[in-house]
């Protein structure tokens, strides 16, 4: 009797096992991909907003900050940060008590960045 050509049962098995481990770590790599990149989102957003916060006091030093919620955006003067999209919770701007700007950005995973 003349053996079949194929794949035996073990075989197909052997490489079905291996595709689906492959799948599941890359399935993984993009969950904690796509964490850091929300992660980052949310800094850069805290960063634009502090930076805009310090460019208005600095332009005109005695003047007040803006301060409030800016996690749909933020404007001061002619400086404005766009919505940050669904990567920010919260966001803060609060004055350090000297004129300068505190920003508090609080992720959607609960991460909370505080600049400077």
């Amino acid at each position: 009797m003349k053996a079949q050509p194929g794949f035996s049962l073990i075989e197909l098995l052997i490489a079905l096992s291996i595709l689906g481990i492959l799948g599941a770590l890359a399935g993984l790599t993009i969950l904690n991909a796509t964490k850091a990149s929300s992660e980052r989102a949310a800094l850069g957003h805290g960063h634009n907003v502090f930076k805009a916060a310090w460019a208005y006091v600095a332009e005109a030093p005695g003047r007040a900050l803006v301060t409030g919620d800016c996690a749909a955006g933020y404007t001061a003067g002619s400086y404005s940060v766009p919505n940050p999209g669904g990567s920010v919770r919260s966001c803060t701007v609060r004055d350090r008590g000297d004129g300068t700007p505190e920003v508090e950005v609080v992720s959607q995973s609960g991460r909370t960045h505080r600049l400077p």
